[in-house]
């Protein structure tokens, strides 16, 4: 059985990745201004092969697509041991499907890897990020 603190930083890390992924992908179904929030300013994004760095990038290179609906079926999260001032990086695991354009498209699966890093007080932002659609 796991020691308490590592019990810890488990429930934590699953709280973490629930607020995340409710918020994260809502804001990429309707909310994209605000995209740029949820990543560290020096963030690595790989997307769908585009290489991408901070949330700015992210935002406008997310911007201009065209309109989705992320479905997110299953997630996964990790501690990632214990920074030096004692909070916990977070490996988030997401799968889902996704639909482009109009309602009727047909969706696709898609696979997404976060390395989450703590930002204050029950606040996350994005350190690592790649996305890949699945192919069919």
């Amino acid at each position: 059985m796991a020691a308490p603190k590592e019990q810890a930083h488990v429930k934590a890390a699953a709280r973490a990745a629930k607020q995340f992924v409710d918020t994260y992908y809502e804001s990429l179904n309707r909310d994209r201004k605000s995209l740029h929030e949820f990543y560290a300013d020096d963030a690595n994004i790989g997307w769908n092969g585009n290489a991408l760095v901070g949330g700015q990038q992210f935002a406008s290179f997310f911007e201009p697509m065209p309109k989705a609906f992320y479905d997110v079926q299953s997630y996964d999260a990790h501690p990632m041991g214990t920074n030096e001032d004692g909070t916990t990086n977070v490996l988030l695991l997401v799968s889902g499907a996704v639909k482009y354009g109009e309602s009727n498209a047909k969706p696709r699966a898609f696979s997404d890897t976060f390395v989450l890093k703590p930002a204050g007080p029950a606040k996350y932002h994005v350190s690592s990020q790649g996305f890949r659609l699945v192919s069919p």
